[in-house]
């Protein structure tokens, strides 16, 4: 008898102190018990970023140790929005970026003592849903992109923000990214998303 040949799929390797878990998943056969993972518990797999909320763990502080460093370089006012530049970079010159960058593409975020507080305005989807995956050569040249936060979260002014910039905050997080070939492929239905690279920068140090 031939036995069907099973599709090896590749595997992103990455650990993280701190975000051990257990499956809470229940099966009839007693003599096999569920499986353990180390993914986080599902309330904190919400990357939905809403307003009123923590950015959930798993967290990665952007740094040197990571393959790609993730920099949040300008702020800029711009009528009742701020305009936020973020850029890409890797000390590896090979190192490449998969485009469009998922499973949560870079996300702009006004923080209050850590609790979200304004955001990019939806965007309406007039094209295809998923464009096809190519290379960006990031270890050569910087990927630089500006998004905009103009859509503040109820009892959050702009004035609030003038006056007490102090209490405020800038993040930009993104899904860290897995090295080799780009993917077109999304995650199945009840995979734990990525853990989130994130780099922040104060309400103080924008530029004018």
């Amino acid at each position: 008898m031939r036995r069907a040949l099973v599709p090896a799929v590749p595997v992103l390797l990455l650990s993280l102190a701190g975000c051990g878990g257990s499956s809470d998943a229940v099966t009839g056969d007693q003599a096999h018990p569920a499986p353990t993972t180390t993914s986080p518990p599902r309330k904190q797999q919400d990357r939905s970023l809403p307003c009123d909320s923590t950015v959930e763990r798993p967290v990665v502080v952007s740094g040197p140790d990571e393959p790609l460093q993730l920099t949040v370089t300008s702020l800029r006012r711009q009528g009742s929005a701020l305009r936020t530049t973020y850029k890409i970079t890797s000390r590896e010159r090979t190192q490449a970026l998969s485009l469009p960058i998922g499973e949560v593409p870079p996300t702009a975020l006004l923080l209050k003592h850590g609790v979200i507080a304004g955001r990019q305005k939806p965007v309406a989807h007039t094209g295809p849903a998923r464009l096809s995956a190519l290379l960006y050569p990031v270890g050569r040249r910087p990927y630089t992109k500006t998004l905009p936060i103009d859509s503040l979260c109820p009892g959050t002014t702009w004035s609030d923000v003038d006056k007490h910039p102090g209490d405020y905050q800038v993040v930009v997080v993104m899904s860290v990214q897995s090295q080799g070939e780009p993917s077109d492929a999304t995650p199945a239905d009840g995979v734990h998303p990525l853990p989130l690279l994130e780099a922040t920068r104060d309400i103080s140090t924008k530029s004018q």
